[in-house]
């Protein structure tokens, strides 16, 4: 059987070929980003005297190695924990 060339498909293409030839001739403006949470955080340590945000550790971008490097312990202790009640484990 041949295929035969349906004419709404035809017509699909052309309109996302029109919808592609009026993005490309849009100037988008994008405005830059503003990071407005160090500023937030700044006046929020400042007005609360240092109750808040005084560590500098909540405001470090990443604390993902804290993370990793806590919950790393903690299947160390579980999987010790684990050895020391499990009686199969026991060393004689």
């Amino acid at each position: 059987m041949t295929e035969k060339e349906d004419p709404k498909a035809r017509a699909d293409e052309s309109d996302q070929e029109t919808v592609r030839s009026i993005l490309r001739r849009a100037k988008i403006r994008r405005t830059p980003e503003v990071d407005l949470l160090p500023g937030v955080q700044r006046r929020i340590r400042e007005r609360s005297r240092g109750r808040f945000y005084a560590d500098g550790w909540s405001r470090r971008g990443s604390a993902t190695s804290t993370y990793v490097v806590t919950s790393l312990l903690m299947l160390f202790i579980l999987v010790l924990v684990y050895f020391v009640l499990v009686p199969e484990f026991r060393l004689h």
